[in-house]
């Protein structure tokens, strides 16, 4: 006998998983609510039967089912696929591609060789002079009387 997933006991119990029916020894899992309802009774509090319970569980596990085998058929990633060999370009397409690029190319022309940006015009009529232009050193002036004096 298997374990039981809720209780840890032994016992027949039929589970299916994700919001399921569980039949353990004494209680089934109502889908609707998820109480535990004892085996007596043959419908929930929610309304629920046992009945349509579990044929709505077994409905979910052959969509379950039917999705792992769609899985199963797709190819897995990174697998490369065949190539499909392309027809010629509409001529919609191509006049759209023509003109992007001349647009492109006439934008580029009018950033590279454009209008050049003017002078700025002197706030309030001042004009900064620049720098001052560079003095040349005069020598140092001769005394009126040889030196040293004393010789």
């Amino acid at each position: 006998m298997e374990t039981s997933w809720y209780t840890g006991e032994a016992g027949p119990h039929r589970t299916w998983y994700h919001g399921t029916v569980a039949t353990g020894e004494h209680t089934w899992i109502c889908l609707a609510c998820g109480r535990r309802v004892p085996l007596r009774a043959s419908a929930c509090h929610c309304g629920m039967t046992r009945e349509r319970a579990e044929a709505e569980a077994r409905a979910r596990l052959e969509t379950e089912a039917e999705v792992e085998r769609t899985l199963a058929r797709r190819p897995r990633p990174g697998a490369r696929l065949p190539r499909v060999k392309a027809g010629p370009l509409p001529s919609d397409v191509k006049g759209l591609l023509i003109g992007v690029g001349l647009v492109t190319l006439v934008g580029l022309g009018w950033l590279a060789f454009g209008p050049q940006p003017e002078p700025i015009v002197p706030v309030l009529g001042f004009v900064d002079a620049g720098p001052p232009p560079a003095v040349k050193p005069t020598p140092p002036p001769a005394p009126p009387f040889k030196l040293p004096w004393w010789k």
